[in-house]
């Protein structure tokens, strides 16, 4: 099998994980590191034994690659991810790939363009237990999900696309249908800044209703998803790294015609989602995998978050209009 020289663009907490997956994988060779700030670029440097590089173009100009991983800020991902393409090299991009669909589409374009790989990293459809409910889950007609954490690592994109994405990803995987109507509302705890909590409800053309509530200021983790059909409701609680707990409520009715609820509990252990995602990436450059999640899937997951930022912008600006309205 052919080495696959590989490397990682943006060394903070994401970026240093993927290296230390890049390091341990066999037919891998991890080459490089590119990291503007001068101590965390000569750190793992020095921690993987790899050339390190301040830029891209330093990057591009000096090594001869056939993949990397950009898990830089969300501003600096579309001219990264274009420059790698322009170069031939595959791109794996941390979500969201951009913060603009027009961006998104153009880099999807390209990709297939030049005929490359360019895989968005949704973490989550490397989950054991997502890719059993979407096995499982026929016909949902409620969806709630819960995305809490104290941690906000990425400043530079607000919650919905920090956070709430992968749960809208998730729910666009289980109900086949168009969205009839959506509501949000959002708080930013610093004025003229990204939103930090995010509650949205969506409402589907078959009736499906979705809820979701992202926070990247809480007091507590949580990670909850809940799917309620007919005859059955499903709970996946992710906060029990590194495993899901997954559980089926029945109801059901006694012999004496009584009603209750039986409950049956799976533990799915996620022996290392990341690791599954950029095996599966490799992969496909090898041309030994189809995808996990197509680029129009992709693209619907960015195009539906950017429309809840778009309507919770306008209602925003509609609020400090009628506020300023009753001072006159």
């Amino acid at each position: 099998m052919k080495r696959l020289k590989v490397a990682v663009v943006g060394i903070g907490v994401m970026g240093r994980h993927h290296a230390n997956i890049y390091a341990a994988l066999p037919h891998v060779d991890l080459v490089a590191v590119v990291e503007p700030d001068d101590f965390r670029r000569f750190e793992a440097s020095a921690q993987f034994d790899v050339s390190g590089y301040a830029s891209i173009d330093e990057l591009l100009r000096h090594e001869t690659l056939d993949a990397v991983s950009i898990a830089a800020p969300t501003s600096l991902h579309f001219d990264l991810t274009q420059k790698c393409l322009y170069a031939g090299v595959h791109v794996l991009v941390e979500k969201p790939v951009v913060a603009d669909v027009g961006q998104a589409r153009y880099l999807m374009d390209l990709s297939r363009k030049l005929g490359l790989i360019l895989q968005v990293g949704h973490i989550t459809r490397f989950y054991q237990a997502v890719q059993l409910l979407r096995r499982e889950v026929k016909r949902p007609y409620l969806i709630e999900a819960r995305r809490l954490t104290p941690n906000a690592r990425i400043q530079d994109v607000g919650v919905i696309l920090d956070l709430m994405i992968h749960d809208i990803d998730i729910v666009l995987g289980l109900v086949d249908s168009e969205v009839k109507s959506m509501t949000v509302a959002g708080h930013a705890l610093k004025a003229n800044a990204p939103e930090d909590v995010a509650a949205a409800q969506i409402q589907f053309k078959n009736g499906c209703i979705a809820r979701f509530l992202a926070s990247r200021i809480a007091t507590n983790s949580e990670r909850t998803f809940i799917v309620t059909e007919a005859d059955q409701t499903t709970k996946l609680d992710f906060a029990k790294e590194p495993y899901t707990e997954m559980a089926v409520y029945k109801p059901q009715k006694n012999e004496n015609g009584s009603n209750h609820v039986q409950v049956n509990v799976r533990t799915v252990h996620e022996e290392n989602p990341l690791r599954e995602e950029l095996q599966h990436f490799l992969a496909r450059i090898r041309n030994d995998a189809e995808p996990i999640g197509t680029l129009e899937d992709d693209l619907r997951s960015l195009d539906f978050a950017t429309q809840l930022i778009a309507k919770l912008e306008r209602t925003e600006s509609s609020d400090l209009v009628q506020q300023v309205i009753k001072t006159l």
